[in-house]
């Protein structure tokens, strides 16, 4: 008999292959995000005894199979008062099966005859033979039928009740055990009394084996059968999608919390609304301390397709705008070359072919790397930019993990201080949240299968700065640093934010990159940035100053700590003691002798300028000046001319003379073109940036008779025009433009 039954098994052997299995995207309180179905649509999630609810377990076996544990996979009393009751009754009223046999009827499925039945019990002893009994249990919970496209006990929990198979009430428990006998016909969400009848029934026979209490039974009567209709599980949709390709055949927990995330999306669904068509946004929420994702809203509207729904902005790469500029003054402030109140030059400025403009089109004069970065000014930003080097800085963000897209074979180039670079959110926002964690950039966490690291981006105390500097702008909301960013032509909003305890990004455009005229980042992104800090109620103080930080004051125009003569008194946060001087002009325009003092011979009977060697009685003289590119936006009494003697005619000498900066004519760019009616009386005001006077303007090639630093023209003709200024040491500067006369 042995021998037959091994021959049996070795020419019909049996397994417990699981079928494909859906899989669910949970939040971290474990309700549910997204759900997907198997590739035949149906709803079979993965579970294991030690994720499952006991008292359900304690249902199954009470009501199913009493003897699992005890019997050999069929239990012969049973199934000897099945036969009886079908031989009395013509028609089967009870099928005997054990949880096993019922295992293999799901694995080896065949219509239900003598034949087969008698198949289902050698089946069920091969099983046992072969698998431990956990095992066929487990197979159970995640095969069992539970209405309609529903298999398995996980699938059922979700679907009928929106929680996992480990939260189930008693009452649910019940429902669950009984609801495989007849799928169809107990469906709770469409036959809700016939189900709560079957329910009752195993609750009273738990009470009747001792298994449950009066009382126990009695508040679980008292809960309502789920009557809903199946849930849509849509939240965090492009997360879950882009988790689900990224782990197969497994439910994914998440770190979402559910409640932010639902608040977010709809803020983000109503906010766009009121912008225009085709208008999308993206938001993500970051812990500082884990790195853990708490919100991931990927578009602004899943449900619209005209909103481009399904295009994560989360992850699409875009011009970042102005959002890289925290990073280019903290690497500074890390290489020594500036601190929280260096004087930078928000004045037309040319680096080499490069002319950047600000946002708004004009310009401040000397300002503190503070208030560049508060306001956003583009041309300081580029200027520490020119002295920091764009290689420097693409290599340090791109060895700290975050990735700046350059098109084609370009070289990084100042141009990626204002956003001419591509990066994604998630990067950004990984980024910013070295300023919330001592100067290291958290990895993002979207999943508990991803690990924790960080990576350096910049010393513990630049971090401080920079966002202290961000804290303090009066624009933003308490407690918030907040950096907005605007790409060119309007096509991406941005605002970056760090909290005491989280890290925010918004991003808002069209995602084909249509342009959206008059829309910013500080208008449009930051407004919902506030609406979603509003939800997370982190209100706590900010770190304190790091040893690597001190406070002291520094004069303006020099940049450092003065004793005597100090111009303008400046409040300033220095990193590891390092109080570097005022850059007098560009790197590409810098000349020798550059610096706040400049040195000059005076004649004692004149009192004016003159040569070191003119044979009149002269003693050196030294005033403090400003940077030349700032003279249009300086006070008069702080102005060159002011402060140095003309030249005495007896000892005027064209020979070389220090110099504060190279000469540039300011007031028109080349290549400029002006449009004038005949009627018109228009002006221009140009004047001399740098050099030394005298000075020599030439209009196509004709002195004209103002040699002083600034000059006018007036009553141009149409025509093309080349101006060219000269001055005393030979220096030169030449630009064209074009006059149209209508």
């Amino acid at each position: 008999m042995t021998t037959i039954v091994m021959t049996l098994d070795t020419l019909y052997p049996v397994d417990l292959q699981s079928r494909s299995l859906s899989q669910a995207v949970l939040a971290e309180d474990g309700t549910i995000l997204r759900t997907f179905a198997d590739d035949n649509g149906v709803w079979r999630y993965p579970i294991t005894l030690e994720q499952i609810s006991p008292n359900y377990l304690e249902a199954l076996l009470t009501y199913e199979d009493q003897y699992f544990y005890s019997h050999p996979g069929i239990n012969p009393a049973a199934l000897t008062r099945a036969a009886w009751l079908w031989l009395r009754n013509g028609h089967i009223v009870s099928g005997g099966s054990t949880l096993t046999m019922q295992v293999a009827r799901i694995r080896y499925p065949e219509a239900r005859t003598i034949a087969a039945k008698l198949k289902e019990i050698v089946r069920a002893l091969q099983l046992e033979w072969h698998y431990s009994k956990d095992d066929i249990l487990t197979y159970y919970l995640n095969h069992a039928p539970f209405g309609g496209t529903i298999e398995g006990v996980q699938a059922a929990a979700f679907s009928y009740f929106g929680h996992s198979a480990e939260h189930l009430t008693d009452a649910q428990a019940a429902l669950l055990a009984v609801l495989p006998q007849a799928p169809s016909f107990y469906r709770p969400d469409r036959h809700p009394e016939r189900a709560r009848q079957a329910r009752d029934k195993l609750m009273h026979r738990l009470v009747e084996l001792g298994q449950w209490s009066l009382a126990q039974f009695n508040d679980a009567a008292l809960e309502d059968v789920q009557a809903n209709t199946i849930p849509r599980y849509q939240t965090a949709p492009l997360l879950a999608r882009r988790l689900v390709n990224r782990h197969q055949n497994q439910n994914i927990q998440t770190f979402i919390q559910a409640q932010w995330q639902r608040q977010v999306e709809g803020l983000l669904r109503g906010y766009v609304r009121g912008i225009g068509q085709q208008v999308s946004a993206a938001a993500l929420v970051v812990d500082n301390d884990s790195g853990k994702v708490r919100v991931y809203a990927g578009s602004a509207d899943f449900e619209d397709d005209k909103r481009f729904a399904y295009v994560d902005m989360v992850q699409a790469i875009r011009s970042p705008g102005s959002t890289l500029k925290p990073f280019i003054y903290g690497m500074a402030l890390d290489q020594g070359l500036i601190h929280s109140a260096s004087l930078l030059m928000d004045v037309p400025l040319r680096f080499g072919d490069y002319q950047p403009d600000n946002f708004n089109g004009g310009f401040s004069g000397p300002v503190s790397v503070t208030t560049a970065l508060q306001k956003s000014l583009n041309i300081p930003a580029v200027q520490v930019m020119e002295r920091l080097k764009p290689v420097y800085f693409f290599l340090q963000m791109k060895q700290a993990g975050i990735e700046l897209q350059l098109p084609g074979d370009a070289r990084p180039n100042l141009a990626v201080a204002l956003g001419g670079v591509g990066t994604r959110l998630e990067d950004l926002v990984y980024a910013y949240t070295s300023l919330g964690n001592k100067g290291k950039a958290r990895s993002l966490r979207f999943s508990t299968t991803d690990k924790e690291g960080q990576q350096p981006l910049l010393s513990e105390g630049a971090a401080w700065i920079i966002r202290k500097i961000l804290l303090d702008n009066e624009a933003n909301v308490a407690g918030l640093a907040v950096k907005t960013g605007t790409s060119y032509g309007f096509r991406d909003a941005w605002a970056i934010a760090v909290s005491q305890h989280y890290t925010l990004g918004v991003w808002i455009g069209r995602p084909d990159g249509t342009p959206m005229p008059g829309h910013y980042g500080q208008v449009t992104a930051v407004p919902l940035l506030n609406l979603i800090f509003q939800r997370l109620n982190d209100q706590r103080p900010a770190p304190s100053m790091p040893e690597s930080v001190t406070e002291t004051d520094v004069c303006w125009p020099q940049g450092e700590w003065v004793k005597h003569g100090c111009e303008q008194l400046k409040h300033a946060y220095v990193l590891d003691h390092t109080i570097p001087t005022t850059w007098y002009s560009t790197l590409a325009r810098q000349r020798a002798f550059v610096g706040a003092d400049f040195l000059y011979w005076q004649a004692k009977d004149s009192g004016l300028r003159v040569t070191p060697d003119c044979r009149v009685p002269a003693t050196p003289q030294t005033v403090t000046v400003w940077p030349a590119p700032l003279e249009h936006w300086l006070s008069p009494e702080w102005q060159r001319d002011s402060r140095i003697p003309a030249w005495d005619s007896r000892c005027q000498s064209p020979g070389i003379l220090p110099q504060q900066s190279a000469l540039q004519i300011r007031g028109i760019d080349d290549q400029d073109a002006f449009q004038i009616r005949q009627d018109q009386n228009i002006q221009m005001d140009l004047y001399a940036q740098g050099g030394d006077g005298p000075f020599y303007w030439f209009l196509n090639g004709i002195l004209l008779p103002d040699s002083s630093r600034r000059i006018q023209l007036k009553d141009l003709s149409s025509g093309i025009y080349q101006l060219t200024l000269m001055d005393q040491s030979g220096e030169t500067d030449r630009i064209e433009f074009n006059v149209l006369v209508r």
